[in-house]
């Protein structure tokens, strides 16, 4: 009962971030209509923030959030006005792989600078809370709460603001939402704006319950792929429900299967891709 309880609050608090990184990445998806690779590097560098902030400089937590989403907002601007806009009349392959060479030079960067040596940032919120056999961790609490708290405000933006219906009307038809007036250019910087916070917001935190280095965005990035491609690309509740999905089916895997889980990612790809190559949530 113990392991399982653990089990069970590791999945939701690795479901959150995992529902985080691919809410921002399907929202890149739905608006630009190709994959941006380096999303994953923006994670990693929430994590570097995180890590000099709080970790070495003793500074406040929050002030990492802010810094975070400031550094990681900055730093994906310049993406989208380097490659994306430039490219916005191309072949969606063309800035997909711009962005995959935008990669090598933000993990290369990241190397020269911190090293390749694996940094850890002290928890949040420190012991435990115990149960009788039910041990709950306390480093996990800040995951739970800044995880449903973003979910929550990104779940009001979307449906409740102009601007987040103006960004669903230029993923569900572009055309039609320029002849509505909509400017697009604007909308593109808004939706990056709001996909690298929720990235940024994810890198901060899950810096301190894991070992950080310049590689970090590359496997969260294969988890965010197979989220997005499981709920559907462009759907927010699609990358949601694939989130909640993937974090438990990782967690509880790990924790009865081993090694053996990392099998599941690529499964329920090969599976969604063969038996709905839209995705749960996705149209036809």
């Amino acid at each position: 009962m113990q392991i399982f309880f653990q089990t069970f609050v590791n999945a939701i608090s690795v479901s959150l971030i995992y529902i985080l990184f691919s809410l921002g990445l399907t929202l890149l998806v739905g608006v630009f209509g190709t994959f941006v690779f380096c999303i994953g590097e923006l994670f990693m560098l929430a994590t570097f923030v995180t890590y000099f902030i709080y970790g070495q400089w003793g500074l406040s937590y929050g002030l990492a959030f802010i810094v975070a989403i400031g550094v990681v907002g900055l730093a994906g601007l310049v993406v989208e006005r380097g490659i994306f806009y430039p490219m916005r009349h191309r072949h969606h392959l063309d800035p997909a792989l711009a962005s995959f060479g935008a990669v090598m030079i933000m993990q290369t960067g990241a190397l020269l600078l911190w090293g390749g040596m694996p940094k850890g940032v002290p928890p949040v919120i420190g012991g435990q809370i115990t149960l009788g056999t039910i041990v709950f961790p306390l480093e996990r609490l800040p995951i739970i709460i800044g995880g449903l708290l973003m979910l929550f405000f990104l779940m009001f933006f979307v449906k409740r603001t102009r601007l987040g219906l103006a960004i669903r009307a230029v993923q569900e038809d572009p055309d039609a939402a320029t002849l509505q007036g909509m400017n697009i250019t604007t909308l593109r910087i808004v939706t990056w704006a709001v996909a690298t916070s929720l990235v940024a917001v994810a890198g901060v935190l899950m810096a301190p319950v894991i070992g950080i280095d310049p590689f970090i965005g590359g496997s969260l990035l294969i988890k965010g792929f197979t989220v997005v491609i499981f709920g559907g690309l462009g759907s927010v509740a699609g990358a949601t429900i694939g989130g909640f999905a993937l974090g438990f089916l990782d967690s509880f895997g790990m924790t009865y299967l081993g090694t053996y889980s990392y099998l599941f990612g690529f499964a329920i790809i090969i599976l969604v891709l063969l038996l709905r190559p839209q995705g749960i949530m996705g149209r036809s």
